[in-house]
């Protein structure tokens, strides 16, 4: 009996599902291509959407279950409206919608368009439920403030877009003190792209009519510029127009980023707004003081060198030639001195005989 209330409960409780879809509708909506200012709208005012594209061939198919079942959750959680498009039909531009973000030409094409980004193609394959899907469309959500530090990233991240507020600052303390203000407003203002340019080193020329708008600062802060990107004509020629932030206070700042959004009391420019880096002042080189004179160093004495004792040793052959006589010749003289000495001894010794000779 458990079982049968319990199955009953929950027949009733889809029955109620049901109709209550069918009175509310699912939250999915129709868009129209020939309707250009909504599909504009739709495609760069950067309000989140998750479109499913469509043609004359799945125009009657069934939508996919967790794109039915998950439209008002997206909706509630993250404020992302679900719509169908025909992305291949020709635009007023004629160009259909694929051909213009270079997408597929044929089905199966979603994607998420926000925050004046290029569409995200995100694909329902292997998408189950209203959780998996809110997981795969956060991203494409997210919000940032882009650093200009090259030429190239000015013009893909300012001035291609339709509204661009520059935030121009010479230190970090002067953006740091604007961003505080700016950040918090970013989420109702998603088709506005922030952008930081440090005019320390980049320098931005305006025309003197939007100069004319900037504010007569009794401090050093940062300055907050509008730019703006329209089309006009039908060959779709460009002109850009701009403000600055009068007051940096929130409410001041929340209707400047609403009027900048949709393009409302803007001063125009006669040409797209083109920043160049400052040109670097050559730094004041001093020449240096002439270096003083060494004073001159006394020559070094150069130790005289000793003679050194050395024994002087001949050769063999003179020391053979120069060997002593073993007989020598006596010279006259000497014999005769022998000779006088002689008989002088002889004569002593013929005197000294014994009778000559006295007793003691």
């Amino acid at each position: 009996a458990c079982a049968i209330l319990f199955l009953c409960g929950m027949g009733l409780f889809q029955f109620l599902s049901s109709v209550a879809s069918l009175v509310m509708g699912s939250g999915i909506a129709t868009l129209e291509v020939k309707d250009t200012a909504s599909l504009k709208q739709v495609l760069f005012a950067g309000d989140p959407w998750f479109i499913y594209c469509i043609n004359n061939d799945t125009r009657n198919y069934k939508l996919p279950d967790v794109l039915s079942d998950s439209a008002r959750q997206l909706k509630r959680r993250l404020g992302v409206r679900v719509g169908t498009l025909d992305c291949w039909e020709q635009t007023e531009s004629g160009r259909s919608v694929a051909q213009r973000f270079k997408l597929n030409l044929k089905p199966p094409l979603s994607f998420v368009a926000a925050n004046g980004n290029k569409p995200r193609v995100l694909n329902l394959a292997g998408i189950s439920d209203a959780d998996a899907l809110e997981k795969r469309i956060k991203p494409a959500l997210e919000l940032q403030i882009y650093r200009i530090d090259t030429l190239k990233k000015w013009s893909s991240l300012c001035t291609s877009r339709r509204a661009c507020v520059v935030v121009g600052h010479k230190n970090n303390a002067q953006r740091d003190t604007a961003l505080n203000v700016l950040r918090p407003l970013q989420e109702s203002n998603r088709g506005v792209r922030m952008v930081t340019l440090d005019t320390s080193f980049w320098q931005l020329k305006l025309g003197p009519e939007v100069m004319a708008t900037r504010a007569a600062k009794e401090g050093r802060g940062a300055d907050v510029l509008c730019l703006a990107r329209e089309e006009s004509g039908s060959a779709g020629n460009t002109t850009h127009a701009g403000r600055f932030l009068q007051s940096p206070d929130s409410s001041s700042a929340s209707a400047f980023l609403k009027a900048c959004a949709q393009q409302v009391d803007l001063v125009k420019l006669p040409v797209a707004p083109k920043i160049k880096a400052r040109p670097t002042k050559p730094k004041k080189v001093s020449a240096p003081p002439p270096p003083r004179p060494r004073p001159k160093e006394k020559p070094k004495e150069v130790p005289k060198a000793k003679a050194s004792k050395v024994d002087y040793v001949g050769s063999r052959e003179k020391l053979e030639n120069e060997e002593e006589a073993l007989f020598e010749s006596v010279d006259q003289q000497e014999a005769e001195g022998e000779e006088s000495s002689e008989e002088e001894s002889e004569e002593s010794e013929e005197s000294e005989s014994p009778d000559d000779e006295v007793e003691l």
